[in-house]
């Protein structure tokens, strides 16, 4: 399922020129078990230390959990580790219906603009518009933002999403690509959606989170975990220099 032609047509050349040739190959170099939201306390409480590659990952996300900001802190950390390793940097794309991302802050976050797409589909696209981007070998990553902020006027229903799900967990299977929802916990849903893992994630205070496995793929599910959170945590490869020496 090719994207449609008068789309990648408004695409950067470097974007065009991956779409082309199938994807950006560095996608299989420097893999490792999981890809971290690079703050190093929230990436060690989790089985990969970090979420698992190859599926769909929902985080479900309590009132005032920093959605935007991890889901960011993932783009940002999978693009630094390949740069920091001589590698080409993988594109990722962020799906916005709502309009809420704010560029001064995926600045603030230090993702490379040059390697995110940034898709605001309306509300009866975004399905489709999830499909064709995960569909893409281009893009190693995508993050569906189904809430926006506190305040945001649209609203992402999550009944009819399981079918959805499945498609896109067709999309990546195999593959070292992920895509990641954001969802609400308390969005109304007829069943649990058939993710590949789900992490549960509340901020019982501004420099704290409490985080949970609730569902992964291999059963490894874990007990809520309060995680620092905010400026001066270190980051995931500052704690692994420290480790070795």
């Amino acid at each position: 399922m090719a994207l449609p032609a008068h789309l990648a047509a408004r695409f950067s050349p470097a974007l065009a020129r991956a779409l082309r040739v199938g994807g950006n190959r560095s996608q299989d170099e420097g893999a490792r078990d999981g890809f971290g939201f690079g703050i190093a306390e929230l990436d060690e409480a989790l089985p990969d230390r970090g979420l698992q590659r190859g599926g769909v990952i929902e985080l479900s996300l309590a009132e005032g959990a920093p959605g935007t900001s991890l889901s960011l802190g993932l783009v940002h950390h999978l693009q630094a580790e390949r740069e920091r390793a001589g590698q080409t940097v993988p594109w990722a794309a962020f799906l916005d219906p709502g309009g809420t991302l704010h560029a001064p802050g995926v600045v603030a976050a230090g993702v490379r603009l040059d390697r995110l797409l940034v898709v605001r589909p309306s509300l009866e696209a975004l399905s489709r518009t999830a499909i064709r981007l995960a569909h893409s070998p281009a893009f190693e990553l995508v993050v569906v933002d189904t809430l926006g902020v506190p305040g945001a006027s649209h609203e992402v229903a999550l009944r009819d999403w399981p079918r959805l799900v499945r498609r896109l967990a067709l999309e990546v299977d195999g593959s070292n690509r992920s895509v990641v929802l954001l969802t609400s916990a308390s969005s109304p849903r007829s069943l649990p959606l058939p993710v590949a893992q789900r992490l549960e994630i509340a901020r019982p205070a501004l420099n704290r989170l409490m985080v949970r496995l609730a569902k992964d793929r291999q059963g490894r599910i874990t007990a809520p975990r309060s995680v620092a959170f905010g400026k001066g945590q270190p980051r995931t490869h500052e704690l692994r220099h420290d480790k070795t020496g």
